[in-house]
């Protein structure tokens, strides 16, 4: 089956799951990216958003979040979950938005995308996924989509990559001299075996991490003493010391809030699946320290990415900015 997207979200254990089968970027994407019907036919179904001139019906979200929809039948799902669902199709709709804002700025810059590259993606697409001809109309199928649908919807998200790519990607620029600073920033991460010794509190439901935070550094109590009065997570009887983990093999949002601190010091909450949870940073185990030019490309990336996402906001914002939307009853 292709992966659908994935959204950035915490899930409850029944909705876990899905987060990961909704992953949203790349050509993906447009096995589940339903047409933006403009046409009467569809007035039956309900419009949930007017996009200047053109409509998204409830049909078209509810294409989009099919997968989500499959996941759950049958099933009672608790208040939490169901406002989760409700906060994943507001996320899709603003992601169609967004899609079709970017598709009418396309057109302003005359953007255009010829048959033999979208044949060339589309051969790429099915090559990577190693499937013949045939199995890849079968899954075709089992997405409700023709050929022809899968073509216009490869060639908007080449559109769209083509226009991101001259209109946001050529103002992201990082210098030889914020990669060596952030090298020197971060020399811990980038040593080799570099470790850190970290204690988690896995807040329970209710609870609020940052006014636990708060208690804790102003001395009420301990980071160990509130791991065990109110930790769900591992290592709580010993005030929540989880042992050594390599930098390399943090999670992202974890690797971020715990960049820069010093024993004895606790990170900004983090999310652990649906629950918020506390890091404090027990101890850092020095490993032999790489050398710039060995980390030169990761750094890069890594600040490109940030950058990238700061740049796209702003330019999303523009679109909204100027655009006329409507949201209806979702």
């Amino acid at each position: 089956m292709f992966a659908p997207r994935s959204l950035r979200i915490r899930f409850a254990p029944g909705l876990l799951a899905l987060a990961s089968t909704m992953l949203a970027s790349g050509l993906i994407a447009v096995l589940l990216s339903a047409s933006m019907a403009q046409a009467a036919d569809v007035l039956v179904d309900g419009i949930v958003a007017m996009v200047n001139d053109k409509i998204i019906t409830r049909y078209d979200l509810d294409e989009q979040l099919r997968p989500v929809y499959e996941q759950i039948r049958g099933r009672t799902l608790s208040p939490e979950e169901n406002r989760q669902v409700e906060q994943l199709r507001r996320q899709s709709l603003d992601r169609m938005i967004d899609d079709i804002l970017i598709v009418d700025d396309a057109a302003r810059y005359k953007l255009k995308i010829t048959d033999a590259e979208v044949d060339e993606q589309a051969n790429e697409f099915r090559e990577k996924r190693q499937l013949s001809e045939a199995d890849f109309n079968k899954q075709l199928a089992l997405q409700h989509m023709t050929r022809a649908e899968f073509n216009r919807n490869m060639r908007r998200d080449l559109i769209k990559h083509r226009l991101i790519g001259g209109v946001v990607s050529t103002k992201v620029v990082v210098t030889d001299t914020e990669v060596e600073q952030e090298y020197n920033e971060r020399k811990a991460e980038f040593s080799k075996d570099s470790m850190v010794q970290l204690a988690l509190i896995l807040m329970p439901a209710g609870m609020s991490a940052v006014d636990l935070k708060a208690a804790i550094e102003s001395g009420k109590m301990t980071f160990a003493q509130a791991a065990e009065k109110y930790s769900q997570g591992p290592g709580a009887s010993q005030g929540g010391d989880i042992g050594y983990i390599a930098w390399k093999d943090l999670a992202p949002e974890w690797n971020s809030a715990l960049r820069g601190l010093k024993a004895g010091q606790i990170a900004q909450p983090v999310h652990i699946k649906e629950f918020e949870g506390l890091l404090q940073v027990v101890s850092v185990k020095e490993g032999e320290v790489l050398p710039l030019e060995a980390v030169r490309e990761q750094i890069y990336n890594s600040l490109h990415e940030g950058k990238f996402e700061k740049v796209f906001k702003e330019y999303m914002d523009k679109l909204r900015g100027k655009a006329v939307l409507v949201y209806r009853n979702m």
